[in-house]
């Protein structure tokens, strides 16, 4: 699906659109014989985005005092020290691939940090992360898949480990305010449910907000004018943020499975066929957005862009991605205000169908 009007319904009528739907989409792909794959499901099958209310209601209750305007700000230095850290460590002129530095190491700290997850352990997020993603992905089949899957057992008994221990001893990070915060309907999450939802933080706090960087990279390079322009008048940065997220989603595809006959545009479908919204699409529709194409951060003033959809399960990480894309793209620029494209040609990553982004940025700081 790729019109902006049916994206968006999709995304906000979810009693005919349904998110629960795991079993037939990527991540459900599984051998039901091997044990491995098994214990994947039983955990990566609870995750938020594969529910409808009421279970989707009570779970992501879980998050309600997480990720209010307040909670996000007090992130905001964590944000910034990864970021200054990072940007210190090199000397202008250099050349670098932003997408393992930069854009791949601030995400990986500041969600790490935030999670409460020890600093050693901090460069196994990256893949762990990954492969995780992967699993969602329908390009991802066969050998690749199996690893993915092992890897992301991995990421799962870590998580574990470490909600134990936060039971055990509290702390100020948001582990500790999962483990401990009570749905609405009273309970905790159970332990395959936690993991789960701890999981998916991991990964929409890192994979999805390094191709924001990596995609606004791009953007700025290849548009001079607004760069001098935000680099001029920081102000700007908020608007520049969600047209970058317009014009280049992180999120390329998700799914929803029709819960009754239907009529979507023109096309009548019947109950049991998956659809996939192409959000990339959709934010490029001329129906919605005049002149497309343009990398325009003087849009109107509401960007309606569909980048963390719409509805009930609009991300619940939106506004933490937002301030780490405006702290990065500030202090970049006003660190390195005239960094240029490298030397090596970017390449774009092309084995995943679901999340867009670049397996090499090379720039000049």
């Amino acid at each position: 699906m790729t019109r902006y009007t049916d994206v968006r319904r999709i995304a906000t009528d979810h009693t005919t659109f349904s998110n629960d739907l795991f079993d037939v989409t990527p991540a459900g792909m599984h051998d039901p014989a091997d044990t491995e794959h098994q214990r994947f499901v039983e955990i990566a099958s609870r995750v938020l985005m594969c529910a409808d209310p009421p279970v989707h209601t009570r779970i992501r209750s879980t998050f309600r005092t997480a990720f209010t305007p307040d909670a996000v700000e007090r992130w905001r230095g964590a944000v910034l020290d990864a970021t200054t850290t990072l940007l210190g460590e090199f000397e202008p002129g250099r050349e670098i691939d932003i997408m393992p530095r930069l854009a791949a190491d601030v995400p990986v700290a500041v969600i790490a940090s935030i999670l409460g997850v020890p600093r050693d352990v901090w460069g196994n997020f990256r893949s762990w992360s990954f492969a995780y993603a992967s699993t969602f992905d329908p390009m991802v089949q066969g050998e690749r898949r199996d690893e993915a899957i092992r890897t992301s057992l991995v990421l799962f008994d870590f998580l574990a480990d470490l909600a134990e221990q936060r039971r055990a001893h509290p702390a100020d990070d948001l582990i500790s305010t999962i483990v401990q915060t009570r749905t609405d309907d009273g309970d905790l999450l159970s332990e395959a449910e936690l993991i789960a939802q701890i999981a998916l933080l991991l990964v929409a706090g890192n994979d999805t907000t390094t191709n924001l960087i990596g995609n606004g990279i791009t953007l700025l390079l290849d548009n001079p004018e607004v760069r001098a322009e935000i680099a001029a008048d920081p102000a700007l940065l908020p608007k520049t943020i969600e047209e970058m997220l317009r014009i280049d989603p992180p999120l390329h595809l998700t799914f929803r499975l029709l819960t009754k006959d239907a009529i979507v545009g023109e096309q009548h479908l019947t109950a049991g066929t998956l659809v996939a919204p192409c959000i990339a699409t959709a934010n490029r529709d001329p129906r919605a957005f005049p002149d497309p194409g343009r990398f325009d951060i003087h849009r109107a003033e509401n960007n309606k862009h569909l980048a963390f959809l719409h509805g009930i399960h609009f991300c619940v990480g939106a506004a933490l991605a937002r301030l780490e894309g405006q702290v990065v793209f500030e202090e970049l620029l006003r660190h390195y205000p005239d960094f240029s494209a490298g030397s090596e040609p970017a390449v774009r990553r092309t084995r995943n169908a679901v999340a867009r982004g670049w397996e090499k940025r090379p720039v000049r700081l």
